[in-house]
């Protein structure tokens, strides 16, 4: 079928075009508002500026399509193909794309506020100034095992996550400097070697997930829910932890140089061997924690609670202990 003919049903009343072979097909620009290409090929399509709110894309293979600034506001995008299309500007809010997939696409600024992601990949995927505000990648239970959706590598840069559900979500390798994850729910995900320098985690829940060997520094974690998080040999130097639970979280071998973790709670975390050289923990709670060869230079640890913490092997060259609980019990004058 052409364009002209498609068209032209279109207008004459016809809504339901599924399964149709439309490979390559130019639309660009044309009003299709509630149009069904459930099941449909459309690999190579031209949808540039094209109306497709409420659309039906279900199943559908667009593959290396065209759909810059196109409208797929509410749109049922659910298992479809859309590998290496390129969506730059387009609006997808409250779009479903449970299960579609999106690798190595091109989602440059787009607005993906309140849609459906969960189990879509995007592995590598380029989404630099993307709106994702609200969107649920949270993982899904699909019988006795979890659909998980994939961000693998992808760049994120500078994207707004805010209040997003991305919890059990696989990050691994994503480029998010400069992202804004602020009051998102990471819980269980997978954010091992990713960049998040400069990025804003104010609030986050990041409760068992997966942060090992991550670049993150001048990073923003005020107030966020780390309890049992693995930082295991990451950078985070002057980065802020404010009032944050780090709760039996692992850091061994992390870089924490002149990082604030002040009202912090770091109860049975795991220090050990890491660089806290020029940080401030005043008024932190560190009981139970383990500060093997911790490197405690410089560090100001006024009013601190180390109650039965083991530091016997800690590096203490002029650390300030002032009015801090030591690990025998006693306060520090």
């Amino acid at each position: 079928m052409d364009a002209q003919t498609l068209i032209r049903q279109y207008r004459a009343g016809r809504v339901d075009f599924s399964q149709a072979r439309l490979n390559d097909i130019n639309l660009r620009g044309q009003d299709l508002i509630g149009i069904s290409f459930k099941q449909s090929t459309l690999c190579g399509a031209n949808l540039v500026l094209a109306f497709l709110n409420r659309s039906n894309f279900r199943g559908a293979d667009l593959s290396k399509a065209t759909l810059q600034g196109a409208n797929l506001s509410q749109a049922n995008l659910s298992g479809a193909n859309l590998q290496r299309s390129d969506l730059h500007g387009a609006i997808l809010m409250g779009a479903t794309l449970t299960g579609a997939n999106l690798n190595i696409s091109n989602l440059v600024d787009t607005n993906l506020l309140n849609a459906d992601l969960r189990g879509a990949t995007l592995d590598r995927a380029i989404l630099r100034g993307s709106c994702l505000r609200g969107a649920n990648l949270r993982e899904e239970r699909v019988g006795q095992s979890y659909r998980i959706t994939s961000l693998r590598g992808a760049d994120l840069r500078g994207v707004d996550f805010l209040g997003a559900n991305l919890s059990g979500v696989d990050l691994s390798e994503a480029s998010l400097q400069g992202a804004n994850l602020r009051e998102t729910n990471l819980r269980k995900a997978n954010l091992s070697q990713a960049n998040l320098e400069g990025a804003n985690l104010t609030g986050t829940i990041l409760s068992d997930a997966n942060l090992q060997g991550i670049m993150a520094a001048k990073s923003q974690w005020k107030n966020a829910k780390l309890e049992r998080t693995n930082f295991i040999g990451s950078c985070l130097d002057n980065s802020s932890f404010y009032q944050a639970n780090l709760s039996q979280a692992k850091l061994q071998n992390a870089s924490l140089i002149q990082v604030n973790f002040d009202k912090a709670r770091l109860n049975k975390a795991d220090l050990g061997r890491a660089n806290l050289s020029g940080a401030t923990l005043q008024e932190a709670l560190l009981i139970e924690a383990y500060l093997g060869r911790t490197d405690l230079t410089d560090v100001i640890l006024c009013n601190a609670n180390l109650a039965n913490a083991e530091m016997s092997s800690a590096i203490l060259m002029d650390t300030d202990l002032r009015g801090a609980t030591l690990p025998d019990g006693s306060t520090q004058p």
